[in-house]
This record gives C-alpha cells, sequence and structure tokens, in this order.
C-alpha cells in the first residue's frame, strides 16, 4: 500500500456518516436503516457508521484501491492531443469520456451519487416509467452487466455511474472487490484481493434471470422498504462531481 492509499485508509477509517447522511446515500428512508444495516452487517461506530464499512460491505468495492484503479480506467479511454500551451508540440493525455474526465475523487463522486433503485434508471433510459416497466418485462432493457445491490427481493439498487457509462458508452467499471466483504457475499480470493486490477464484470450473458426478475417486481410490487424521493427527470443526467 503506497503512504497516498495509507492515508487515505486512515482518513476513511474514522469518517462517520449520521443515519439521515447514510439513508440520503442509500436511496432510502430513514426507518429502512436498520433493516438495511443488519443485512449488510453495519455497525455503529460512535455516533455514526464508517464510510469504509459502506463501501466494503454494502457496495463489495474496496475504497482505498479506487484511486489507482480509476487512474488506469481514465488511461485506456484517453488519447494524446497537442498542447497547445507547451513549447515544441508536446501532447497531453486526455480522457475523451466526459462523465470520466469530469472525476477527480472516485470515492467522492460514488458516495455523492448514491444508490437509485431501478425503477428510477427510466429517464436514463428515455422512457415513461410505465414504458420501462413493460420494457423490463420483455427483457428489452439492457441493463449494466454489473452486481446490483439487493436490500429486499422488491427493492434493487444500482450506482448511477454505472448505469450511465453503460448505456451511453457501453463502458464497464471493473473495481476492485471488498478485502472485508458483508456477511450476505462472498470474500474475494487471495489472488483476487492481492490482484484488484485484474477483476472483470460478469458479462450480459452471464447476468442470471433472478436479476430481471427482481427488477420487474420492483415495478410492479410494492417495496418493502419506504420508496426514496421522486427524482427530477433529468436526475440521472446531471450527476453531481
Amino acid at each position: 500500500m503506497s503512504k497516498h492509499e495509507a492515508f487515505l485508509s486512515k482518513s476513511m477509517s474514522t469518517e462517520e456518516v449520521s443515519t439521515i447522511s447514510l439513508a440520503a446515500h442509500l436511496g432510502v428512508s430513514r426507518n429502512s436503516i436498520p433493516a438495511i444495516t443488519k443485512k449488510f452487517g453495519l455497525i455503529k461506530d460512535g455516533r455514526g457508521y464508517r464510510k469504509l464499512d459502506v463501501f466494503r460491505k454494502v457496495h463489495d468495492i474496496e475504497p482505498i484501491l479506487l484511486a489507482a484503479i480509476f487512474a488506469a480506467i481514465k488511461a485506456k479511454h484517453s488519447h494524446s492531443v497537442p498542447n497547445d500551451s507547451s513549447v515544441g508540440g508536446e501532447s497531453e493525455a486526455v480522457c475523451m469520456v466526459e462523465e470520466l474526465s469530469n472525476i477527480y475523487d472516485l470515492a467522492e463522486t460514488l458516495w455523492d451519487q448514491g444508490l437509485v433503485p431501478i425503477q428510477d434508471l427510466s429517464g436514463e433510459y428515455g422512457y415513461a416509467h410505465d414504458t420501462f416497466r413493460k420494457k423490463l418485462k420483455s427483457g428489452a432493457i439492457n441493463l449494466p452487466p454489473v452486481q446490483p445491490i439487493e436490500f429486499s427481493p422488491n427493492r434493487v439498487m444500482y450506482r448511477p455511474l454505472d448505469v450511465v457509462l453503460w448505456h451511453r458508452h457501453r463502458i464497464v467499471l471493473n473495481l476492485p472487490r471488498a478485502v472485508v466483504s458483508s456477511p450476505n457475499r462472498d470474500m474475494p480470493s487471495p489472488r483476487e484481493a492481492e490482484n484488484p486490477a485484474h477483476l472483470t464484470a460478469p458479462t450480459s450473458e452471464a447476468m442470471t434471470s433472478g436479476v430481471f426478475a427482481a427488477a420487474i417486481a420492483a415495478t410492479d410490487q410494492k417495496s418493502g422498504f419506504s420508496p426514496s424521493p421522486a427524482p427530477s427527470p433529468d436526475g440521472l443526467h446531471n450527476l453531481r462531481q
């Protein structure tokens, strides 16, 4: 672990969020927090919950490694362009994907964007809610090939950035799996823990019918949790950076 990663680890391990802030991040009501924290093994540390634990146990990603992994992702989608301010015609690498180039701290961005329920993806896909529900039923919606976060059988959540990058650019963020996971998730193998950059997301074909069944159920049935506030029509297009 580099000095920078060690600093991030120490900082994030002590950073706490309140129950209200956690609920806002997860996209649920405050009353839903007890059930969710129990499901994912989140325990209060002092007066709040640690961000580090939320990333590891709910998102199943290792936030300490995000900076290095994200730098590699941006480099993969960058091209050399002439730097007009330089002498001698030197070039600089510029990320050509706007949604990636505007991010400077991926962990902070993921936290600020939070999670959205499956039914709220209709705006990003350009459909009205009822049309989106019908297309989910028919399997016509090409959801990102990432593992969604399930709070209940009827409440399936996604990270907005995963959805936007897949829908607009067919880009999958291969984020490092958590070294310490929740009781409801499989632990990464020693090789995965040591080499998070080699982790790959499942292909679209590998996504099971259960994901789509849960997505459909989320739109057809009342959720076991109180719904989050309705997003604005352009909510997913104007992501906070």
